[in-house]
């Protein structure tokens, strides 16, 4: 399964597509460049995904993390 790298807007609604990669380690390094370059006001998050394909990418990054156990919920 691929790797994709996304530019998501603190809404969740308009993902960009940034690029797919095969490989974790080229992801997180083009990911880091990306925040690296960010400007200080731009609020968008640059994700790394893990997912069979672009739909299903898009469904994980735009769902909201549910804690997963009272200590998780408790430290957000």
């Amino acid at each position: 399964m691929p790797y994709f790298v996304y530019r998501q807007p603190a809404d969740r609604k308009n993902l960009k597509q940034i690029e797919v990669y095969d490989k974790f380690r080229d992801a997180k390094d083009h990911a880091r460049e990306l925040r690296k370059a960010q400007e200080p006001g731009d609020s968008d998050t640059i994700r790394v995904i893990f997912a069979e394909d672009d739909h299903q990418a898009k469904i994980l990054l735009r769902d909201a993390h549910k804690p997963a156990s009272p200590l998780e919920e408790w430290e957000a």
